[in-house]
């Protein structure tokens, strides 16, 4: 891994088909949050295209209640999704959320979640992230698989 990311890997007893489903609905992912900051989506609605964006209402101890732009970077159905994170109207900072899937057998896929802030830019907020922890991190995939057993 490249300094600046965190990747976590683990099977999940689901299709590749269902868990990208869920993915690409950003109204399910306050379902398997570990940070407690994310509160829902804006809308309701699919992720169907590179390009597309979803905004989620969100909360935390240092920005308070707030609004995060989400710009989608990958759409590969059933293989990968994958967003970058703004404020509402401005481009992405720097950061990346990416959910890669691989189908094990017709039962399961190795679901592998990847959060790079390589080239994340606001340098005043560079030493608050990651926001989750290594544990954290992998509990967000456990929550998902969670949702399938």
């Amino acid at each position: 891994m490249p300094e600046g990311s965190l990747e976590a890997t683990r099977a999940v007893a689901a299709s590749a088909h269902r868990i990208f489903a869920f993915l690409a609905r950003p109204a399910e992912h306050r379902r398997i949050d570990t940070s407690g900051m994310v509160r829902g989506s804006v809308r309701d609605g699919r992720v169907t295209a590179v390009g597309e964006g979803f905004v989620m209402d969100m909360d935390n101890p240092v920005t308070g209640a707030h609004r995060v732009e989400n710009h989608g970077v990958t759409f590969e159905p059933d293989r990968a999704i994958g967003w970058a994170p703004a404020t509402p109207g401005h481009p992405p900072a720097g950061h990346t959320w990416t959910w890669r899937l691989a189908p094990l057998d017709a039962g399961s896929t190795r679901v592998t979640l990847t959060y790079d802030w390589s080239a994340f830019r606001d340098r005043a907020m560079l030493d608050r992230l990651p926001v989750l922890d290594r544990g954290g991190w992998h509990a967000l995939i456990d929550r998902l698989a969670e949702i399938y057993e």
